[in-house]
């Protein structure tokens, strides 16, 4: 009784607090009930009160640049790419907590030069001279991925999960592109010399052209 006697006196004396003091009655009101019948629970929270979330992504570019890269070998490889881990106390492997994921995987790494740093150069009335830089990885191309396999020995969930995410990175990263131009480093060559004495001998046939290549 005393209660909604403040409650009148309020809507007397300021007439603009009766839908805040309104809402406060029923959410007591609601609560006295909820308690009643066994209190409150997570479906009674969540009809009272709501939420909402967004995610936004801005980009702005900041610089275009031109590049002249000069594709000269498409590699296709196809190989299996593993990960092996397990749970250590103390420094020490704790015995079958081993795990190990695989992932198959094709994808198609281009290799090839940067064109705006070859310099092309007259030797002589019929001559020039090619002077290559150092060889790069371009890219990868149409990458696919099967699902992850996972072999586990009987304690093997006390082990580190892969991060697969990680092994792509690892399977497309720059060491790969080095490790693909040291292996077909005289192809790399010999394509080199085929695409560049092309460009020349369609402006003479009769022009001879020496090459060079950056160790």
């Amino acid at each position: 009784m005393i209660f909604f006697k403040a409650v009148m006196k309020l809507f007397k004396a300021r007439v603009l607090l009766w839908p805040v003091l309104l809402l406060i009655v029923l959410l007591v009101g609601g609560a006295v009930a909820a308690f009643a019948s066994g209190g409150l629970n997570a479906l009674a929270l969540k009809a009272l009160f709501s939420s909402s979330s967004s995610e936004r992504d801005s980009q702005v570019v900041q610089a275009v640049t031109r590049v002249q890269q000069v594709a000269l070998l498409s590699l296709h490889i196809e190989g299996i790419d593993r990960y092996d881990s397990n749970r250590e106390i103390f420094g020490v492997a704790i015995p079958a907590s081993e795990k190990t994921t695989l992932i198959q995987y094709k994808v198609d790494a281009k290799l090839g030069v940067d064109g705006s740093r070859v310099k092309i150069e007259r030797t002589g009335p019929k001559s020039f001279r090619v002077t290559m830089p150092q060889f790069i990885g371009i890219g990868f191309d149409n990458p696919h991925f099967e699902d992850p396999l996972e072999s586990n020995n009987p304690l093997g969930w006390l082990a580190e999960p892969a991060v697969q995410t990680r092994m792509v990175n690892n399977i497309l990263s720059d060491e790969n592109k080095q490790k693909y131009i040291s292996q077909y480093a005289a192809a790399l060559k010999e394509q080199a010399k085929v695409f560049y004495s092309g460009i020349i001998a369609s402006v003479d046939p009769e022009i001879t052209v020496d090459f060079e290549f950056a160790e």
